[in-house]
């Protein structure tokens, strides 16, 4: 097995990362409040995109809507079920897993990589993520 994500190189720049409970799973992803600070997911206007556009390990296009509910103090954004689940299924996600949202200062193009990653245990109880 190989760690896919080189997440220490510094031209790797990780959006957010999630590990996945049950409800993420199940109903919508819940993503993390401080990411609608982050580019490029805040479109030339400083607004939050419609969209997270993201590419798989095999090149294939997500497009996430990226949801916000603005009840309480924090807007709190989300991934609904309808485009978050097909991702799921396809990677056979499951709670304790991870999500990954990624860019690489390298890419001319600056395209988001979305990745699911499983924790496995190595020889002597080392722990690995590694993509599923």
């Amino acid at each position: 097995m190989k760690d896919i994500i080189p997440i220490n190189d510094p031209k790797t720049v990780v959006l957010f990362s999630k590990l996945l409970k049950k409800t993420d799973l199940e109903h919508q992803l819940i993503v993390p409040s401080e990411v609608l600070k982050k580019y490029p997911i805040l479109d030339q206007n400083g607004h939050v995109s419609k969209f997270i556009i993201s590419f798989d390990k095999n090149g294939k296009r997500w497009e996430f809507p990226l949801a916000t509910r603005n009840t309480g103090i924090y807007p709190k954004p989300s991934v609904p079920p309808a485009s978050w689940h097909p991702f799921v299924a396809e990677y056979g996600l499951r709670a304790g897993d991870s999500v990954l949202f990624y860019t690489r200062r390298d890419d001319p193009a600056n395209k988001i990589q979305v990745r699911g990653l499983r924790k496995t245990i190595l020889f002597k109880g080392e722990e690995s993520w590694v993509e599923v």
